[in-house]
Formats: C-alpha cells, structure tokens, sequence
C-alpha cells in the first residue's frame, strides 16, 4: 500500500498521509515519498492548490513513528531523522501554491507541525489538536515550533508550546490556528468552494506575495536551530522516561 496517495482535479492536488492503521504517523520513507510528490507537484503548472488530509476517520497525522523516532536514539541520530523531515516541512511551507491542511481527525505533536507549514487549516468539529512534545520531555523536533509563532500572535504560540495541551478545534479557531471548522456533513466541494474558481496563476501570484512578507529564508534558520535543540533533549532522562511510559500505557 502506498503510503501517500495523490488525487487530482479541477486544479486541485488532494495528497493524502495513507497510514491509517498507524494514524497517520510519519516515518521518514513516508516523508521522503511525501518530499517527492511535493517536487512532482512543484513543476506543474496547472495546479491551483494543494490540500493535505489523513486517511481514515481518526487522525490527520500523529507525529513521528515512534517505532522509528525512539527514545534509544542518539542526539546525532535524533538530528538526522528529525532534519530530514524539517526540510519537508519547509517544502510545504514554501510551495509555490497554496497549500490547505484538511485536518480529518486528531493532529498531535509532528502532525501539528505539518498541519501548521500549510497555509491554511480546516479542522474537523470534532478533533483536537496539540503540540504535546513537551509532555516527553521535547520541543518540536520539525522547526513547526518557530512556524506556530508565524500563525498565531507570539503569546498564543507560547502558551500552546509550554502547556503542550490538546484543543478542541473552537479553542484552535479562537486562536487563529485553524481557518475554517468542518463537519462530517460538509460537501467537500463546499469546503474548498472558494479556492476552485482561482487560476494557477493568481494562485501563485498570491502565494508569492504571502511567501514575501513571512521572510522564508530568515524562519529556515529558525527552524534548524530548533531541530538542532531537539535532538539534543532526545538522550535526557526525562525524554527516555517519558516515552517508555507512554509506550506502557498504549500497550494497556
């Protein structure tokens, strides 16, 4: 099974995080795909937007596999696998359309950064949303912190960070994270209704002037800096107690 999947229509690209048995959870082949498919993606012009959803009902994406993105690793370790994904999160941010996370379900930790590199976030009425790394000893780990202070006022994405709390998707609204609340019900046409009547160009045009007043280059060294503290919490104690409990309590 193909662990993203693209659809295409009417100048819309809907890339899907097709790990449903595993909600959604990154790995890196699964962010290397993802990486290549933004690149494929990047060089057609006839895309006027892209949407980002999960598969299945219950997440959008829950943050990095942590069959993979273990307590065992290394701070080295930890800032390689955690790079790599940093700089697909920063494709997101930097693609030449717009970019709309359709949030289907819970996004927790990593998957609240991918959601946030997007431009625009729906969130279903019924999920929740958090950036809980520190509740394992962390700071996030895709640079999506130093993102978070790009969306929401700077006192808004503190608070999130330091009580690493899950929102409802009205507490995510009243904060500005989230653009729009779905419900089950909505037509997906009816979703994106005001995007689809918008050519590639204006599209691009638009998202050039957005990219030009959040100085990328400038949040890109942002970003690795804070991948960069990251791993180095990684060999705490706190971080390996942390996970080792939450690990038990999934078992039970």
């Amino acid at each position: 099974m193909n662990q993203i999947t693209v659809r295409r229509r009417e100048g819309m690209a809907e890339i899907v995080l097709n790990r449903p048995e595993k909600m959604n959870a990154l790995s890196s082949d699964m962010a290397m795909e993802l990486k290549r498919q933004l690149e494929e993606l990047r060089e057609r012009e006839d895309v006027s937007f892209v949407v980002l959803t999960g598969a299945g009902s219950k997440a959008f994406c829950t943050g990095g596999d942590l069959t993979e993105f273990h307590g065992d690793l290394t701070a080295l370790e930890a800032y390689e696998k955690l790079n790599r994904i940093k700089d697909v999160v920063y494709d997101l941010l930097t693609f030449p359309a717009p970019v709309l996370a359709l949030l289907n379900g819970q996004a927790r930790g990593g998957g609240c950064e991918l959601a946030t590199a997007c431009d625009f976030r729906y969130g279903l009425e019924t999920a929740s949303f958090g950036f809980v790394q520190g509740n394992l000893g962390l700071v996030p780990g895709f640079g999506g912190g130093e993102l978070l202070y790009e969306r929401v006022h700077p006192s808004m994405a503190a608070h999130w960070l330091m009580s690493a709390r899950m929102y409802t998707a009205e507490e995510a609204f009243r904060i500005g994270w989230l653009q729009k609340i779905w419900t089950q019900e909505d037509i997906e046409a009816e979703v994106f209704s005001s995007f689809m009547n918008k050519t590639p160009r204006q599209m691009r045009i638009l998202k050039g002037q957005y990219l030009k007043h959040m100085d990328a280059g400038n949040l890109l060294d942002r970003m690795e800096a804070e991948v960069l503290q990251c791993s180095r919490l990684w060999e705490s104690a706190e971080h390996k107690r942390a996970v080792k409990k939450f690990l038990q309590t999934r078992k039970r």
